[in-house]
């Protein structure tokens, strides 16, 4: 699945004033390789913590995705250092619907990072992309996940239960938004 062409990446960084959505670069690595070891952010993803050859690979997986058009992968940067604090993923099922998933490293959770990140990206994807239908699945407790998708005008349209690789079910909250 993905788009039919690639996806363009955003000229400028989406910016709000505290927040900055940019691609991925060299000197983001490290940081996302860190956040990928937190056990709050693996209680809620379920990507594998980044290991050495993650790492190695990385820049250039991201670069694949961008141009296969299968997904848009992003940092959230705090505006003012260009730190990483953050990131959010387009992934692409056709050339109209995208889920979008995000996540803020540890040292700045609750501090409403992912709203004003997740605005912009919404924004850029409808009016820059084309894209008619946004989906957004968060796991019913993690309460965080579910407010970010109602502070950015997400409504609820379903919910699943899934099963992980420990055998545990999960209900997963889904959330949707349309272009305009």
């Amino acid at each position: 699945m993905g788009r039919s062409a690639p996806v363009g990446k955003p000229v400028e960084p989406l910016a709000d004033g505290v927040v900055a959505v940019r691609p991925r670069t060299a000197s983001d690595v490290d940081a996302i390789a860190a956040a990928s070891h937190d056990p709050q952010t693996r209680r809620w993803l379920d990507d594998p913590p980044m290991d050495e050859d993650a790492r190695r690979t990385s820049l250039a997986q991201t670069e694949q995705a961008w141009q296969s058009g299968t997904s848009a992968p992003l940092v959230i940067a705090d505006v003012a250092t260009d730190e990483p604090i953050g990131l959010v993923n387009l992934q692409f099922r056709d050339d109209n619907i995208t889920t979008i998933a995000y996540s803020v490293f540890p040292a700045r959770r609750g501090q409403g990072i992912a709203p004003r990140a997740v605005r912009p990206v919404t924004e850029w994807a409808f009016r820059d992309l084309g894209v008619g239908q946004l989906v957004l699945a968060a796991d019913s407790a993690n309460t965080a996940s579910l407010r970010v998708a109602e502070k950015c005008q997400f409504q609820r349209t379903g919910s699943r239960t899934e099963t992980n690789d420990d055998h545990h079910e999960r209900t997963v909250v889904v959330f949707t938004r349309w272009r305009q």
